[in-house]
């Protein structure tokens, strides 16, 4: 690519965009200048909107114009999608990859190279399920904490066993797969009686997981029991009831009876 070119290039990004494209030294490489980024992520989510519902627009200045009237949650979701085909490959192809990673509480980043197994979406972002020859287990990795990644030109032999493992996190609602290391942890009968009728509406409509099953007032799931689970139905208060599995009944009325002594 000529400088020509590539100066075109910029300015059509610009006048299409209204965003300018800066070189970093320090990084070695062109970025969207913060300054002008404004509500870049939204148009991205709006554009995508407007291709999957055949939206016709005349330009993207009009797709950007409209920005004003669409109100979305922050999101990381646009973060690491560009790795989801790459990954998918990898997965299929039984292909070892490297990346580094980088840890969301210290902010310290760890180069992995890991035999992937499984992709899951939750609450919006997709993550890598993946076996760590390091460490001699699976690691669950977020796509927006993915940086820099390779695919080493090598393949991992899949031992049925983490097969199994990889099929058993499908049971998990939410990351944590083995809730107090147990890999042995068992798919549980998780019955829970609500006594809003507008919740198991809303439950029917958006599923906490493909296992779902609702008779009357009363949501069951085949699910292998962990914190987030025992959040997300602490979550719906007194609105709900777990019924079983019996030992999942009785840390949630001990966290209720604890919450109350705050009160």
């Amino acid at each position: 690519m000529t400088n020509r070119t590539l100066q075109r290039d910029l300015a059509d990004i610009r006048s299409n965009f209204d965003i300018d494209i800066l070189y970093d030294p320090q990084r070695g490489g062109w970025g969207i200048n913060p300054e002008t980024a404004g509500d870049f992520e939204k148009m991205l989510y709006f554009m995508e909107l407007a291709e999957s519902s055949d939206m016709v627009l005349s330009g993207l200045r009009e797709q950007r114009g409209l920005l004003r009237y669409l109100s979305i949650s922050p999101t990381t979701r646009f973060k690491g999608v560009e790795l989801l085909p790459h990954l998918l490959r990898a997965i299929r192809g039984s292909e070892v990859v490297a990346f580094e990673h980088t840890n969301y509480a210290t902010g310290a980043s760890t180069c992995y190279e890991v035999h992937p197994y499984l992709l899951k979406e939750f609450a919006g972002r997709w993550y890598l399920f993946a076996y760590v020859p390091d460490k001699e287990a699976f690691r669950t990795f977020g796509l927006d904490r993915i940086g820099f990644y390779s695919l080493p030109g090598r393949l991992f032999t899949r031992k049925p066993e983490r097969e199994e493992t990889a099929r058993r996190f499908d049971r998990v609602y939410g990351l944590v797969y083995e809730p107090g290391q147990r890999k042995d942890a068992p798919v549980e009968s998780v019955r829970v009686k609500f006594y809003d009728a507008s919740m198991l509406r809303h439950l029917a409509a958006l599923p906490l997981h493909a296992s779902q099953r609702i008779e009357g007032d009363t949501a069951e799931w085949q699910l292998i029991v962990n914190p987030e689970l025992e959040n997300k139905l602490l979550s719906y208060g007194e609105c709900a009831e777990v019924l079983t599995p019996e030992s999942l009944r009785q840390r949630i009325a001990g966290r209720l009876r604890e919450a109350l002594t705050r009160y």
